[in-house]
């Protein structure tokens, strides 16, 4: 196959037509509110698309190994738009397929309108088939990113608090089981910090649930700020957290709830924290073991903290 003389043939009739496939486009989406907004706030999208449909048309003419080559560089940019398209939000999963339905739907026709008004020839067929190829598989590509980013989406919001951004109550379950696991493995202490955030409703109350959630929030940073890669975190309820250490006694889990409650306390001096530990056995089967018991013994530890530290607790 002569590829260069197939190139200095069909390539400035393919390019030439772009325009079209972007103006049919554009037309077909700008009349859905979501569209408009996504093109008013991503003023680069034609050009991009313009861009990726030129390089396509460069790569019908492409040697067969070159050509495979790029199929792969080409799927790979395309789910990784789909994940960026996914990140954005804009669009629901049937907005997303009216997006690539429009777009392929829109270059078959103007690129076999431009072929068949040329010269279709045996030699044409090449094109064609490539065309057709390189079309499905960005398509499915650009596909499968998007909804894997969905999907990672959903899953993390499933797990995590919407303020805080911790783990919650749910998620907590299954991941103290794979942490006691780990532990048992490696022969290393693992602990259960339970820990309540003394006076968030009085914060509430007097200054309103807007300065509650910045706390909140606070918290969430403070605890990755005294320890540094560390996102073991889980909001069990409205003031109440846990926090598993892995690798972590009793001893240095308290050293930690201590730098923790000072954190906290600069942020607002009329807020501290309570908190109980709990050295987790090491035992093979962890899912056989009662967790509720110590988060109990934690619970009952915290609620003697409190008791003991009364008159340090800002009231």
């Amino acid at each position: 196959m002569n590829y260069s003389a197939l190139k200095a043939e069909y390539y400035p009739l393919l390019v030439e037509v772009i325009s079209a496939i972007l103006k049919e486009h554009h037309d077909e989406m700008k009349s859905i509110d979501e569209f408009n907004l996504f093109f008013h706030n991503s003023p680069n999208y034609l050009n991009e698309l313009a861009d990726t449909f030129t390089r396509h048309c460069e790569a019908f003419f492409l040697p067969e190994d070159e050509y495979q080559s790029f199929i792969k560089t080409s799927n790979k940019e395309a789910f990784d738009l789909g994940i960026t398209f996914a990140e954005t939000n804009y669009f629901t999963v049937e907005l997303i397929l009216q997006l690539t339905h429009s777009t392929r739907m829109c270059s078959i026709r103007n690129m076999l309108d431009a072929l068949s008004k040329y010269r279709i020839q045996p030699s044409t067929s090449i094109i064609i088939e490539r065309f057709f190829e390189l079309t499905n598989t960005r398509q499915n590509s650009f596909s499968e990113g998007y909804v894997h980013k969905q999907n990672e989406m959903l899953k993390k919001q499933s797990i995590t608090d919407p303020l805080t951004g911790l783990y919650n109550r749910r998620y907590f379950y299954n991941y103290i089981i794979k942490e006691m696991t780990k532990a048992y493995r490696t022969c290393h202490p693992i602990t259960l910090m339970l820990i309540d955030l003394n006076n968030l409703k009085k914060i509430n109350d007097d200054y309103g649930h807007q300065e509650g959630d910045r706390l909140l929030e606070h918290f969430s940073q403070s605890v990755t700020k005294v320890r540094s890669n560390f996102d073991s975190v889980f909001r069990f309820g409205g003031d109440e957290f846990v926090i598993i250490f892995p690798n972590c006694s009793e001893e240095n889990a308290e050293e930690i709830g201590a730098r923790l409650n000072n954190e906290i306390s600069n942020f607002n001096s009329n807020v501290s924290l309570s908190y109980g530990t709990i050295n987790l056995p090491l035992v093979e089967q962890p899912e056989k073991l009662n967790i509720d018991h110590y988060l109990k013994i934690a619970d009952d530890r915290m609620y003697k903290y409190k008791s003991q530290h009364k008159n340090s607790i800002a009231n």
